[in-house]
């Protein structure tokens, strides 16, 4: 209940464990629920810009979010998609059938690695539909909008990526599971409202996923004592 009174005044569906104590406070003091949050709101706007502020995203982290940028992009056309090896990294990929693919490989900058992933993609080419937000690499331009309200960031394709992946010939292909974890995470807290940050390091541990709304929400694939550190500057550590 106290997600959607902040959903609304805030736009992101997020009640820490402080917000609560805090709400609970006012309730006690006789207001309802809404008008407990409705009196909190300057405060809660207060630090949701600073939150914001803090944590918005460069290029770098975009490059780091890339793939679920671009799964999140193939699923809006209608695709299930999964994420499978290819060159050495995982790709985001429309499933085409029963264990085929067409893997849809996002470069977002013009790095040796990403020439090195280039150069491999021409082999594939066929089989494989490459998006680029550089003009320096082959592929199918794309941009990537930011913007002040949810979801702050998004892939933009204008050509018609979903003629291009049928028009693929698809191949079979290892699945990433521990990928397929996060991208559930990663839609969860968008889904949500929250800004979602990719590889970001906070209390000197690099996460999975940093989901930041009024409080900040950490993701990982593993490790007891990266869990441990966590909990102490996070509201929530979430295993993918």
């Amino acid at each position: 209940m106290i997600e959607k009174a902040v959903r609304k005044i805030l736009g992101v569906e997020d009640s820490p464990k402080w917000l609560e104590r805090e709400v609970l406070k006012k309730m006690e003091e006789g207001l309802d629920l809404e008008s407990a949050v409705g009196f909190l709101a300057p405060w809660l706007q207060q630090i949701h810009r600073a939150n914001l502020a803090k944590y918005r995203p460069g290029r770098g982290m975009i490059r780091k979010a890339a793939p679920f940028l671009t799964a999140e992009t193939v699923e809006r056309l209608g695709y299930r998609v999964e994420f499978v090896e290819l060159f050495g990294s995982t790709f985001p990929a429309a499933v085409r059938g029963e264990g085929i693919y067409t893997p849809v490989v996002p470069i977002f900058d013009c790095k040796r690695r990403s020439q090195y992933i280039a150069a491999k993609t021409r082999k594939l080419m066929e089989s494989v539909v490459q998006i680029t937000t550089t003009k320096e690499v082959e592929g199918v331009l794309a941009d990537v909008v930011k913007m002040d309200k949810p979801p702050y960031y998004y892939l933009h394709v204008p050509a018609n990526l979903s003629k291009l992946i049928e028009e693929s010939t698809p191949i079979t292909a290892t699945v990433n599971r521990r990928y397929r974890g996060v991208y559930y995470y990663w839609k969860h807290f968008r889904d949500r409202g929250y800004l979602v940050l990719v590889g970001k390091e906070i209390g000197g541990v690099t996460v999975d996923l940093l989901a930041v709304g009024l409080g900040r929400y950490a993701v990982v694939s593993g490790g007891d004592r990266k869990i441990a550190r966590l909990r102490k500057v996070v509201d929530a550590v979430y295993l993918a």
